[in-house]
């Protein structure tokens, strides 16, 4: 395929300019080294797990479970340092798991990789697809899966050189597991578009149901916590806070024990919110975890994986990345415990989840405009919070199994 031996080549290019790049960057530390190829001992390990980042490694745990409850050894990949770091704090002391980093999608490093590491079976989560570790796994005859495969609208629209690539990357796959119908429907169009070969899919649900009921729900005295109004901003981009912060300094006059907590998607923008709500009394998660709430207002999460349990302390949780066009974040969190939960118009990415949980009453679509008033709504009304939470937590509930399902589905083909 001409497309795949242009992209061999400007991997070849490409790869001794990366280290030199960073070098000038800053230096070169432990993860830059893992991602330049230069590969650690790895087990021989029997089922590779690639997971590119926290979200994507949040929703595979249930799936990882299943298998080392069968007695896999795993190999789980991340290719961000926030996946590794919280990655290698799950698995630190689980001998069946091993972490790393995958090496850049350049020729050597694949060969060097899959010489190593001998994987009976891959794994690649939602949209992490490479295209020349899906080609060296075919021509080993290694068997290739995409679980919880997600199409975003933007990969769906496009065309050229991406499209093409991402059309034969779909034929390759033994058996691609979507996360939706809509994902499947997406999938199969692309794969029917091309000369290549086409698709075998299947929907069984989002694996990110299954990761909810081993959470640990959070005491609010754990957090000196006690009948305050809770809101929860999670997973925060620029311009969100912003939004939130005119809300809060309107709700506060007339919900004197109203308390926020953010927790911003990326923790290195920490001080710029904090600075944000500097009218208020605002402390950071990673200063104290004894926090006096007579004389604080807003908690700013700088942890990393924590959100997903803080949710459980919350009256009402605000899903970010959906006011600005991020796609959303997981609503599924807040949901289970039976928390009231809002998100804006950009969900492009829980866009299945997110209308399932609207339509059950337990989640609220809101466009900026509306978002005092519903809010201000929710504080007075003890009742409706309590429906609103108690719909999201049924919804969820009915749609656990999922770990189970793939697993089921693909057993036979693993062996």
């Amino acid at each position: 395929m001409f497309w795949l031996e242009v992209y061999k080549s400007l991997g070849n290019f490409f790869s001794p300019l990366f280290g030199f790049y960073l070098t000038l960057r800053g230096g070169i530390d432990d993860f830059d080294h893992l991602r330049l190829g230069r590969i650690p001992k790895i087990p021989k390990s029997r089922i590779w797990i690639h997971s590119v980042s926290v979200g994507e490694l949040k929703a595979v745990e249930p799936f990882i479970e299943d298998l080392k409850k069968r007695n896999y050894k795993i190999l789980l990949t991340t290719g961000t340092r926030s996946g590794f770091s919280l990655a290698k704090r799950i698995y630190e002391k689980d001998p069946s798991v091993f972490v790393t980093v995958i090496p850049f999608d350049f020729p050597q490093n694949v060969k060097s990789f899959l010489k190593q590491a001998q994987p009976k079976a891959v794994f690649f989560v939602e949209t992490e697809l490479w295209p020349l570790y899906i080609n060296e796994c075919k021509k080993q005859k290694i068997r290739l899966f995409w679980l919880n495969g997600r199409i975003s609208d933007r990969a769906f629209r496009s065309k050229g050189l991406y499209y093409t690539a991402l059309s034969w990357m779909i034929g390759q796959f033994d058996l691609c597991l979507m996360k939706s119908l809509e994902d499947l429907r997406k999938a199969t169009l692309i794969s029917k578009s091309s000369n290549y070969k086409k698709m075998k899919g299947v929907c069984l649900g989002d694996l990110k149901y299954d990761k909810i009921p081993k959470l640990k729900k959070i005491k609010r005295s754990e957090l000196g916590l006690k009948n305050e109004k809770v809101i929860i901003l999670g997973s925060s981009h620029n311009g969100e806070e912003d939004l939130l912060l005119d809300a809060y300094s309107y709700l506060k006059k007339k919900f004197k024990d109203l308390k926020l907590i953010i927790a911003p998607r990326k923790v290195e923008r920490k001080t710029h919110v904090g600075k944000m709500f500097s009218e208020f009394n605002t402390a950071f998660w990673s200063e104290n975890k004894s926090f006096d709430w007579g004389n604080l207002d807003i908690l700013i999460i700088d942890k990393i994986g924590f959100l997903a349990q803080l949710y459980s302390v919350a009256d009402i949780a605000l899903v970010g990345g959906s006011w600005v066009k991020r796609g959303g974040h997981n609503p599924i969190e807040p949901s289970f415990f039976g928390v009231p939960t809002i998100f804006g118009p950009s969900m492009d990415n829980f866009r299945e989840v997110a209308q399932y949980l609207v339509n059950s009453g337990g989640a609220m679509c809101i466009s900026s405009n509306e978002l005092l008033d519903v809010i201000e709504n929710l504080l007075t009304n003890k009742d409706k919070r309590k429906e609103v939470g108690l719909f999201a937590f049924e919804a969820i509930k009915t749609r656990k199994g999922v770990s189970k399902r793939m697993f089921n589905e693909i057993e036979t083909l693993i062996q």
